[in-house]
């Protein structure tokens, strides 16, 4: 396939804003996102509208808005250069080191051990790895189109299998709701979506997803953003029917199975009562959601890396990476989960923090405000979850004096003290200089 350099004057195509849409919803649609909402589901019960909304503003929209933001700067760097010269690459750098060492290996650990050996349970993991990465890296290989061939060849038919399986489940209930089994159906859910880390594949991903839509033939910003824009309106569709039915389902099982039970469990629990027949297609949707997942993130790391150096192109990194991934895929998903859970606490905040940053980019004062807001929470980040020092008892002490820290909201706090005091410290900071220039 060869790139799309035609120009366009008008509204985006109806067929590339459908196969990039589709192809954004898959990369955020991952394993793990098919597995949590049934538990939310669980949990809120008759209140169940009220858990949908939580997860639709934290798990839906917050990611899209973070990348339509993105979009509307230009692109990660327009935020990242006002809090400093190095943070885009420190940044990056380590949201890649996490793709590399725990999403994508997780995404085929999952895969393979709930979609593959969830139906076949004498399938070889380590042979059924090196595939699952061989077959990553033919749809990585084309950096120009690597969100045009997931959205026209994977992503409909995992789209199809969970439109299908949700109808099914909201057209003939599986039971009746009972009342909620926690005090705030919409809090816990929200934080639920919150804790999902999309956020951080808007920011991974957010180069590869401009790319996708350039080679489209949208060069200028004005029709680069419009296309991004109702990319991710589609993304957001798709992405509210199947989360909203899945937790529909749990809902309507929420008087039948205890709230201990795990969410794999759930998942299997609530497809296995459309028969067994559904089975084989659910693992067929579990391993595209982690396939796909696994290809813009490999290619979003290739790109990045293969620009540090002439001899470290994008192919080379690419296969690079899919091979340290799998690896590290050997060790299976509770394996993963154990020894970096915590690389996701600490890179939410800063995250979040240039979201924020970015949406009051028109009105923050100087770049100290930036500065302030990004090293304060990172720090605040820090003292939060980085292993051995989160476990002192200042470091507790600390937390559990911070706002809103129980909620999960806690670099909320931080962020608007490093904003205020960055911004008077730079004001300062620029009258001084002014002074200096003038004498």
């Amino acid at each position: 396939m060869t790139q799309n350099t035609t120009t366009h004057t008008n509204r985006p195509r109806l067929q590339d804003i459908f196969i990039l849409g589709f192809a954004f919803f898959a990369t955020y649609f991952g394993a793990g996102n098919l597995i949590f909402p049934p538990q939310l589901g669980l949990n809120s019960g008759t209140e169940f509208i009220a858990g949908l909304s939580g997860l639709t503003l934290s798990g839906i929209f917050l990611p899209i808005f973070t990348l339509i933001v993105i979009g509307l700067n230009g692109d990660v760097h327009a935020i990242t250069d006002r809090v400093g010269k190095y943070t885009y690459n420190v940044l990056l750098a380590a949201l890649m080191i996490v793709c590399t060492f725990v999403s994508i290996p997780r995404t085929a650990a999952t895969a393979i051990q709930l979609g593959i050996q969830g139906n076949i349970p004498a399938a070889p993991f380590i042979p059924l790895v090196i595939l699952y990465f061989v077959i990553s890296y033919f749809f990585v290989a084309d950096p120009n189109n690597v969100m045009d061939r997931m959205g026209k060849y994977l992503t409909p038919l995992l789209a199809l299998i969970l439109v299908v399986i949700a109808i099914a489940g909201v057209v003939s209930p599986l039971g009746t709701p009972v009342d909620p089994a926690v005090p705030n159906p919409f809090v816990n859910a929200f934080l639920g979506g919150y804790n999902t880390g999309d956020v951080l594949v808007s920011f991974i991903m957010a180069a590869v997803f401009i790319q996708s839509i350039r080679s489209k033939g949208y060069q200028t910003i004005k029709q680069r953003n419009t296309c991004l824009i109702y990319c991710g309106i589609v993304a957001f569709v798709l992405l509210f029917v199947i989360y909203g039915s899945l937790l529909y389902m749990g809902a309507c099982v929420s008087g039948d199975y205890p709230q201990t039970i795990g969410r794999a469990e759930l998942l299997v629990a609530i497809i296995s009562r459309f028969g067994s027949a559904v089975m084989i297609p659910m693992g067929v949707a579990v391993v595209l959601a982690c396939l796909t997942t696994a290809i813009g993130q490999v290619a979003a790391v290739a790109q990045f890396t293969s620009g540090f150096s002439r001899k470290a192109s994008y192919k080379k990194m690419a296969i690079l990476c899919s091979c340290l991934s799998a690896l590290t895929a050997l060790l299976g998903v509770d394996g993963i989960v154990t020894y970096v859970g915590w690389v996701y606490s600490i890179s939410y905040p800063p995250c979040l923090a240039l979201l924020v940053l970015g949406v009051l980019a028109k009105v923050t004062p100087n770049n100290g405000a930036c500065k302030g807001a990004v090293y304060l929470v990172t720090l605040y980040a820090l003292i939060e979850a980085l292993p051995f020092l989160s476990d002192l008892a200042i470091a507790k002490a600390i937390v559990a004096a911070t706002p809103l820290s129980a909620y999960g909201f806690g670099w909320v706090v931080p962020f608007i003290a490093g904003y205020i005091t960055g911004a008077l410290i730079g004001a300062v900071a620029g009258k001084r200089s002014d002074a200096t220039a003038q004498a």
